[in-house]
C-alpha cells in the first residue's frame, strides 16, 4: 500500500501539492493502514508468488529505460515543469488553461 495519491484517490493532486510532507504521510498513511488492517488477517500465510513475478514490470521499465527517443529525459522534465508551473499551478484561472500552449 502506498501513502500518497493512491492512498486516497478522492483528493488527487494532494501528493503533487505537498509531496513528502509529514501531513501527507499522516493522513494518507493512516488511510492505507486502516485498509491494510481490513485486508490482512493475523496468522495468514503469504501466498506463493509465481516464479516470474515482477518480470513483466521489469520488462516495461527496461523498454522505457533503453528507448532511443529524440528528447533527453531532462529536457522532457524541464518542459513538463514549465508547462505545469505556467498552466496548472495551484492557483489558476480558466483563461490560462484554455490558452495554454503545449511544449
Amino acid at each position: 500500500m502506498a501513502a500518497g495519491e493512491v492512498g486516497c484517490p478522492s483528493v488527487h493532486g494532494a501528493n503533487r501539492l505537498g509531496a513528502n510532507s509529514l501531513l501527507d504521510l499522516v493522513v494518507f498513511g493512516r488511510a492505507a493502514a486502516k485498509k491494510a488492517r481490513e485486508l490482512i488477517k493475523d496468522g495468514e500465510a503469504q501466498p506463493e508468488l509465481p516464479k516470474n513475478a515482477g518480470q513483466e514490470t521489469i520488462e516495461r521499465f527496461d523498454k522505457l529505460r533503453y528507448s532511443k527517443g529524440s528528447m533527453r529525459p531532462a529536457q522532457i522534465r524541464a518542459n513538463m515543469q514549465k508547462a505545469m508551473q505556467t498552466h496548472a499551478a495551484v492557483f489558476r484561472i480558466q483563461d490560462s488553461l484554455e490558452k495554454g500552449t503545449h511544449t
